[in-house]
């Protein structure tokens, strides 16, 4: 983000370009654009495109690119400064409320807090002591040197609340952040074979009392635990160049191969009459079915743990290849939307009905997973013409109150499904994840003898990988999620042809938008409301 920088188109017609940072807060550009011009920044306000931009807020929570264009308007209502609600939230949980004049730095607040509120040497301790405070607001860190010159003004704030997170650390650990817990780190894989092998392993000496090295490398558990310790800190650059590490494999003479199922090794005959111990095979995972419709019930306490990890700066830098095809692929939205013509509401509405025809074409079986609040799920497949209604009844034999009144919604963003809607219409193919929202307000929500026929996490998602009929991978999706058409070899190494040309000389009539063509569609076809 260095180097980023706004233009400020002012009333009088003239262009200011005032240097910003993510950090940077509206109310600093318009004052400091303000400061330019002679204006009172009180009076104005800054409009992107056509939304107003909230003044308390920052460039990095307003999505402002770097060289944006921002126009200084005039406000309804002229900006009064007023005193400021300060909530502090400490490490130990205390909360600190007060309100200050929006000129207050807040070093000041914190000083204010020391001498008033009770509050212990330690919540701001002396520099001898080689700590500091830190605290946050809006992702921004905010350190001893500079809490005695930013003020709630400099942080967009001339009223209202604010949270402020306060924090003690000490110097060393200056760029870390505070409150964020560290990345999980993956657990060491102890080889109990290999440990037996290293204990009954025996360096001889030479006559010379110097040591013979052994015959096969011992390995050493403290460097496998540095290894996976340090394996979710690798950079995304350093991972193709990065050598596949394999423990060394130390076996007797006397002992015999341990037949593995890997494709490099299966191709080499095994004599199992000869086998002492052969590998036993894992168990199936264990799955029940409760129904019809392949309904399996399962709880995602039992899903394994997913490992995450702080990705490297690198990481979200882009390249010159992928900025250059942003840049084609909002040249080529903006032409198709300058040249696409009107579409009349039935023209529309036919359009839609041919996507959600080939979402049904294409996908005959949608597999839902209702959410239960206590972490149970329910998973089932239905057809695309189903209602909703169908599902709820469904789910009502399982349920420990069967008369219960409750409904189905999704989320991101909230909507709660109409029984009337049909699945496709509903934007459930070819799968969704619905949950379950009324009676009761606590569990159980499942009955006694359902639970009893609960699966496990593994055996619910190899059964509904063994019922998924689609394995070509989806390339085309709507506007409502549905997948229309898949992709090939041909028309993958066209696309990558058409997308080096260059999309101001060549004409863009693959859509039926730009020619006002629309696909047909049979007249006894009805989309469910």
């Amino acid at each position: 983000m260095a180097g980023m920088s706004v233009t400020v188109l002012c009333p009088a017609g003239r262009r200011v370009n005032v240097k910003v940072t993510p950090n940077t807060s509206i109310l600093q550009i318009i004052e400091e654009a303000s400061l330019k011009q002679g204006l009172n920044p009180d009076q104005y306000e800054l409009r992107h495109l056509r939304r107003v931009l909230d003044s308390s807020s920052n460039v990095r929570h307003a999505g402002l690119p770097n060289r944006c264009q921002l126009e200084m308007v005039e406000a309804p209502v002229l900006r009064s400064p007023a005193s400021v609600s300060v909530h502090i939230a400490t490490e130990s949980g205390l909360r600190l409320v007060h309100d200050f004049p929006c000129t207050t730095t807040l070093w000041e607040i914190l000083e204010y807090h020391r001498e008033n509120s009770g509050v212990g040497e330690e919540f701001l301790p002396p520099v001898e002591s080689g700590q500091e405070v830190v605290l946050v607001y809006a992702m921004r860190r905010i350190t001893c040197p500079e809490l005695a010159k930013v003020t709630l003004r400099t942080l967009g704030l001339i009223g209202g609340k604010c949270m402020l997170r306060h924090s003690v650390q000490s110097m060393s650990s200056a760029g870390c952040q505070a409150h964020v817990s560290s990345s999980l780190a993956r657990r060491p894989v102890h080889h109990p074979e290999l440990a037996e092998e290293e204990e009954k392993l025996v360096v001889e000496n030479d006559a010379g009392g110097h040591s013979v090295a052994p015959k096969y490398p011992v390995p050493h558990s403290r460097k496998e635990e540095n290894y996976h310790s340090q394996e979710m800190d690798v950079s995304m650059e350093e991972i193709p160049d990065m050598p596949v590490f394999a423990p060394p494999l130390i076996l007797k003479e006397a002992t015999p191969a341990v037949p593995s199922h890997s494709s490099a090794e299966c191709a080499v005959p095994l004599d199992l009459t000869t086998m002492s111990s052969p590998q036993k095979m894992p168990p199936p995972p264990k799955v029940t079915k409760i129904g019809d419709h392949n309904a399996i019930v399962f709880s995602m306490a039992d899903a394994p743990p997913t490992l995450t990890g702080d990705e490297d700066d690198a990481f979200f830098q882009l390249t010159a290849e992928e900025v250059r095809r942003l840049y084609k692929e909002q040249r080529r939205a903006l032409i198709e939307l300058q040249e696409a013509p009107l579409l009349t509401k039935s023209m529309r509405d036919m359009e839609e009905s041919s996507k959600v025809l080939a979402a049904m074409s294409r996908y005959p079986i949608t597999h839902l997973r209702i959410h239960f609040p206590d972490e149970h799920v329910i998973q089932a497949s239905f057809k695309p013409t189903d209602l909703v209604a169908d599902v709820i009844s469904f789910l009502r034999p399982f349920l420990a109150c069967p008369t219960a009144d409750f409904s189905l919604s999704t989320r991101h963003p909230h909507r709660t499904l109409s029984p009337s809607t049909t699945l496709v219409a509903a934007d459930c193919v070819p799968n969704a994840r619905l949950y379950y929202e009324g009676f009761p307000a606590e569990p159980p929500y499942l009955s006694e003898d359902t639970l009893a026929k609960k699966s496990s996490y593994s055996g619910a998602c190899s059964s509904l990988n063994s019922m998924n009929t689609t394995k070509t991978r989806p390339l085309g999706i709507s506007d409502k999620g549905h997948t229309l058409s898949e992709p090939s070899s041909s028309s993958t190494s066209s696309r990558r042809k058409e997308e080096a040309l260059d999309l101001g000389t060549r004409p863009h009539a693959s859509d039926g938008r730009m020619t006002g063509t629309v696909p047909k569609v049979p007249k006894w076809f009805k989309v469910g409301k």
